[in-house]
């Protein structure tokens, strides 16, 4: 290649990055209602460790740190929000109704419905990491929004784009928060046997995947995967319900 070749190139190239940061400002602005300022705490929120990037020291920078910070920020929310908008139930519906508002269900839904999964980096291969990815990144995205805006900012985005909009008590009354759950409550009852087997998927990628499988009275019934073992046991079981939900809704 010739110096002006290469030249050209080098142009091309760092106006496709910048073209690149122009628009994940944009859709940061869109979503959070503010001018971010911490651009790069943003980008590490939308950062799967499969992309493998590091910093100058070899730390690896992904998004687990701050989906961390974000679960803890959300639980705290949506304690608050009960507390006041249901002054007169006790601990135990209180944190039966928090565990439903930020339910890997719900916060999946509030993920796709900001589009969060199109700006993730690797921008391929999504596929492979597994439906809860999407809630992982509203994770991350929440607490990228204390780190940049503070509690006030990320208080504000949480009852605007979660509790709002999908907190309504009498409807979460009848959500199911875990699938695992019921179906083993109801295997008692009736005095079936329902076991899990949760195991690595050995995959060409550095990616850690478990697979989920179920089994009523030894019969394999269905089967999950997941980035964690507990999560690939609730998609598994999500689709075992589904195959008992007569038999289940009977009892």
């Amino acid at each position: 290649m010739s110096f002006l070749k290469k030249i050209y190139s080098f142009l091309n190239s760092r106006d496709d990055n910048k073209n690149s940061s122009d628009s994940f400002l944009k859709f940061l602005k869109s979503i959070l209602g503010y001018n971010p300022q911490n651009i790069e705490v943003f980008k590490e929120a939308f950062t799967h460790r499969s992309a493998q990037k590091k910093d100058e020291n070899g730390n690896s920078i992904n998004f687990e740190r701050l989906e961390f910070l974000g679960d803890a920020l959300l639980g705290a929310s949506a304690a608050m929000h009960l507390y006041y908008k249901a002054p007169g139930q006790q601990e135990g519906y209180l944190t039966k109704m928090r565990s439903k508002i930020v339910s890997r269900r719900q916060l999946n839904a509030v993920s796709k419905q900001l589009g969060l999964l199109d700006h993730l980096e690797p921008l391929n291969n999504h596929h492979n990491l597994g439906e809860d990815v999407n809630g992982d990144i509203l994770e991350a995205l929440v607490g990228a929004i204390y780190v940049d805006g503070g509690i006030n900012a990320v208080q504000e985005f949480i009852q605007v784009k979660i509790i709002d909009p999908y907190a309504d008590l009498d409807r979460l009354e009848h959500t199911i928060t875990s699938h695992k759950s019921l179906i083993l409550e109801w295997s008692q009852k009736t005095r079936n046997t329902i076991r899990f087997n949760t195991f690595d998927e050995q995959n060409a990628e550095d990616l850690q995947i478990f697979v989920s499988v179920v089994r009523l009275n030894d019969k394999v019934i269905s089967k999950g995967r997941g980035t964690s073992k507990k999560k690939a046991e609730e998609s598994a079981a999500k689709r075992a319900y589904y195959s008992l939900q007569k038999k289940i809704e009977k009892v």
